[in-house]
């Protein structure tokens, strides 16, 4: 049997928000597993051998240019795993890279991304949404949402054909005025959800584990308290006094 393969970018630099949390605990999960970390100034792995898990995860402005610089030669190469079975897990506004533009008027610049998603990220640095999402995924259903927070200066706007990560019952998705959370192309799963959502989401994490090894029964580390931790952070999220009014989806402004 070959080594389960967990690839992280450029961990210098994708590094907010506690998320490198995410590839820690599945290392916990998984002991046996192979954890490469790939700085900005080697060349990613998946190019060369197979990965079974590729992670990026939250970068600062300035970084998601620098990973956008690093990856583009990769292009092709990235857009054919997408294409592929091997799992891909972008997080936050790692996202965003994949998109075809980032615009930031605050710092000046309007910068292609790879191209690789239909989508587009506006940043507005005094426009920062701070908030709670819960809504369900395929993997798991009504029972077990996926709950997770944000904490961001971009909006998303993207194709309206390109398919969710999840569709939020409660918080918003990928802007203010959708539902539709992150996006699922391929193998790639992307959420601008932080948390760490592997962390905050064991059932989903274990979901996960059993599609990058359908061979081996999943197990999760410390699982009675990160089931425990969820039960309670589930019902809390369930609980309609713990929603602020800010945490709600406004209308579109054709719509007012």
């Amino acid at each position: 049997m070959s080594t389960l393969t967990i690839e992280m970018l450029f961990p210098e630099v994708a590094n907010l928000h506690g998320d490198n949390a995410n590839i820690t605990y599945l290392a916990q999960c998984r002991p046996d597993a192979r954890v490469i970390r790939t700085g900005l100034n080697e060349r990613p792995a998946f190019l060369d051998e197979h990965v079974d898990l590729l992670y990026l995860g939250p970068l600062t402005e300035r970084a998601q240019l620098k990973a956008i610089d690093r990856l583009s030669p990769h292009r092709a190469a990235l857009e054919a795993r997408i294409a592929s079975d091997a799992v891909t897990l972008f997080t936050h506004n790692a996202l965003e890279v994949l998109g075809a533009r980032i615009r930031n008027d605050d710092m000046g610049y309007d910068a292609a991304g790879l191209g690789i998603l239909e989508l587009e990220a506006t940043l507005a640095m005094m426009g920062r949404y701070s908030g709670k999402v819960m809504g369900p995924v395929p993997e798991l259903g009504p029972e077990h949402p996926i709950v997770g927070y944000k904490s961001q200066f971009s909006m998303v706007d993207a194709a309206p054909g390109l398919a969710g990560f999840l569709t939020a019952e409660r918080g918003i998705g990928r802007n203010t005025t959708t539902p539709v959370e992150g996006v699922r192309v391929g193998s790639l799963i992307g959420t601008s959800l932080i948390g760490p959502l592997l962390v905050t989401n064991p059932h989903f994490t274990r979901s996960l584990l059993a599609r990058l090894d359908p061979d081996t029964e999943p197990a999760l580390a410390h699982e009675e308290y990160a089931i425990a931790a969820y039960d309670a952070r589930l019902a809390e999220f369930r609980d309609e006094r713990r929603w602020h009014p800010g945490e709600r989806l406004q209308k579109p402004i054709a719509a007012r």
